[in-house]
């Protein structure tokens, strides 16, 4: 940024505008450390570009101020100027935030544009979610995460509403005394898992439904593919062509087809061409954007798209035609990648098939190879693709870690959990997996070969910081440490295989990694090992995809679909948001009902391992369930703490690390806390129920 610039900066953000000269002087040189002969040049030439303005001794803009949006989090946002549309970056946002209407001044800068923010005009609503108690005389709503509390209107109307789980604005705030707030929306019961849910998705930006103006829209939308949409298509309907997913998968992005070459394996692979039915800027693009991605919570998913394009037309069903992208990937017999073509295409997914059934048709169990016998040779040929392409991904020293995700079964009420079904990586997801990256990677390429700009999914090395604070876990165990090169990654991943510390290692390994977000920049994905890499196969559960999809269509058939990169950068900046959103929500989601599900196995006992020592806990893990040991339970038992060398130990020597095994009672389950807290169970060790599972 131009000294110049950041002296206006300073006479705008500290209101020295019409202030004595002498006092602005004085003001800036005191804020950036400038000399006064820097200073007075600086002026000198902001006043001849007719950028500031003198009268009566003191400063005045000679700018006219612009109105607009702010976009973007932490220290990168932009304001959006409509009439044209334009991005400009902002260098300060003199405290708005994203979403806020402000005005601000435009300058020049180099050769770019940046904005100074001046005033906010209008602030984002915020609204606050928890649940309403009585407090005395009045209704008060405690908020969920941080205890505070907002006095309610005390009518009969807010009594009635005690023990109901509501949102609240902020009406009137008042030195040190409880704010008056008034009620938003009430969703129901506290209790009520389903409506926890709602409330969590709610506070991270996400619904299950969708506003009367988008039904509307959904309305010319059509239920079947229409002759008219096919021109100009490859048709592949004939093609044997089937979808791979989960077993409750209601969206099915993609579906896939291999087959033997003279030289090696052709992968196709059809991608749903959800461009077709969202058309930019309409009132379905408009909200898709705003929500970024579908989440998944413990009462289901909250999609991006409405369930008429997501589980309908824009879904590869089975047995229906459908509109789809289509990448053909030609490799050769030890994986490597020859060839490639992308085109828009018709087709007709001939199974819908689960990650179980695969299983069972490759290993020949359930009779399901003779229920499939005509995708028999499709499904083994899967198999050896998929083999060869990880293979492929370990050479070049890719992170690969096996994720569980938990599966809640509501009991017939839907106010308790009976079931945390654990979900062990299936043997056909490796398919999924490494078609998927195949095809990201050939759609990067061709965005790079065509000098074409997207949203990419970047991910940077880990920093110096996070590598030390790795290594410090890694010496512990006398394991290989790792650097900035991948391949060291790679390595650790390969030598904690099978070993009892390896869910722990693993653990602060994916923690000491920089999070993967959505820019323009061409810099690869380090966790990928990947210099090419778009994510362009699930537009129907994430916009980056779509914004992709768009543009890739655009070009293909002449369009003039381009957006700038600023606009682009504006899209990254709240889709990157969107995906940590979901994520928030996901654990929250996750822990909620986790405490659901210890509210009805109170005093029973498990065999728990110590997956992290903290000073004031220790948190120990059985299957997938967090819980926390308050530190004094060890303390009375005679154990210190060594939160460095992660173990307890007692005054004879005895020893409890990370990883050891110990008896635990749960004890109590917090839902508003989301937590469960356990005791030891030293004393009946012997007496421990291994049959507890869950």
């Amino acid at each position: 940024m131009e000294l110049k610039n950041k002296v206006f900066e300073q006479l705008v953000v500290n209101n020295l505008f019409g202030k004595n000269y002498n006092t602005a002087f004085n003001r800036i040189t005191k804020e950036i450390k400038i000399s006064d002969k820097m200073l007075s040049l600086c002026l000198s030439k902001l006043y001849q570009e007719k950028i500031i303005k003198l009268k009566n001794k003191k400063y005045i803009c000679a700018l006219q101020p612009v109105a607009g949006k702010i976009h973007g989090n932490k220290n990168k946002f932009y304001i959006e100027i409509s009439n044209p549309q334009e991005f400009i970056k902002i260098s300060n946002v003199n405290g708005a935030q994203d979403g806020d209407e402000v005005s601000a001044y435009i300058v020049n800068d180099g050769s770019n544009r940046i904005a100074i923010v001046n005033k906010i005009l209008q602030k984002q609503d915020e609204v606050i979610f928890g649940r309403v108690v009585k407090l005395k005389s009045n209704a008060i709503v405690l908020i969920d995460d941080d205890n505070n509390k907002f006095l309610l209107p005390n009518d009969e109307a807010t009594t009635n509403l005690v023990g109901k789980k509501v949102s609240v604005k902020i009406e009137q705030e008042r030195k040190g005394q409880i704010p008056l707030a008034s009620i938003v929306k009430v969703y129901g019961n506290a209790d009520d898992p389903i409506v926890e849910n709602v409330v969590i998705a709610e506070k991270h930006g996400f619904k299950k439904h969708f506003n009367s103006k988008i039904e509307k829209e959904l309305e010319q939308i059509p239920e079947n593919v229409e002759e008219n949409d096919i021109v100009g298509r490859v048709d592949l309907r004939k093609l044997n062509i089937v979808t791979i997913d989960p077993i409750t998968c209601k969206d099915m992005d993609d579906a896939v087809y291999v087959e033997k070459t003279d030289n090696g394996y052709r992968l196709v692979g059809a991608i749903a061409d959800v461009g077709h039915y969202v058309k930019i800027g309409s009132e379905l693009d408009k909200e898709a954007y705003k929500r970024g991605t579908s989440c998944y919570l413990g009462d289901g998913v909250y999609p991006m798209l409405p369930e008429k394009l997501s589980n309908g037309i824009c879904s590869l069903n089975e047995k229906v035609d459908r509109l789809a992208i289509t990448v053909a990937i030609d490799f050769d017999n030890n994986g490597n990648r020859l060839r490639y073509s992308i085109k828009p295409a018709v087709i007709n997914s001939k199974h819908k098939l689960s990650y179980n059934v695969v299983d069972q048709i490759y290993l020949k169990q359930n009779d399901m190879h003779n229920k499939f016998a005509d995708i028999n040779k499709e499904i083994n040929l899967m198999f050896e693709l998929a083999d060869l392409l990880t293979m492929e991904r370990n050479k070049r020293g890719a992170i690969m870690v096996n994720t569980q995700e938990p599966d809640y079964d509501l009991d017939e009420t839907k106010t308790n959990v009976e079931n945390i079904e654990n979900h062990s990586s299936l043997i056909s997801t490796k398919i999924i997996e490494a078609f998927m990256l195949a095809m990201n990677e050939a759609i990067g390429d061709y965005f790079k070969n065509n000098d074409l700009l997207t949203l990419r999914r970047v991910h940077y090395a880990p920093n110096d910081f996070q590598i030390d604070e790795l290594n410090q876990v890694l010496k512990q165990f006398d394991l290989p440490l790792v650097t900035k090169d991948v391949n060291s990654y790679h390595h650790l991943i390969d030598v904690i295989k099978n070993k009892n510390y390896e869910e722990y290692v693993t653990y602060k390994l994916l923690k000491s990694l920089q999070k993967a977000f959505y820019s323009p920049e061409m810099v690869g994905h380090f966790g990928l090992a990947s210099k090419d890499y778009i994510q362009f196969t699930s537009p129907i559960r994430r916009y980056p995809d779509l914004v992709a999809h768009r543009i890739l269509y655009s070009y293909l058939t002449n369009k003039n679909y381009i957006p700038s990169i600023e606009q682009l950068e504006v899209m990254g900046l709240h889709l990157s948001k969107k995906e940590l959103d979901a994520k928030d929500a996901e654990i929250e989601s996750n822990n909620l009902m986790n405490a659901i599900w210890a509210e009805n196995h109170i005093g029973e006992k498990f065999e728990a391992k110590i997956f992290d020592i903290e000073p004031t806990k220790v948190v120990v893990k059985c299957d997938l369930i967090m819980f926390n040991i308050p530190m004094h339970e060890f303390n009375r038992m005679g154990y210190k703490c060594d939160v460095k060398k992660q173990e307890l130990v007692r005054y004879d020597g005895t020893k409890l690390k990370i990883t050891d095994n110990i008896p635990i009672v749960i004890k109590k389950a917090d839902r508003t806390k989301r937590e469960i807290t356990a005791t030891c169970d030293f004393e009946r060790e012997n007496k421990l129920d291994n049959s507890k599972t869950y």
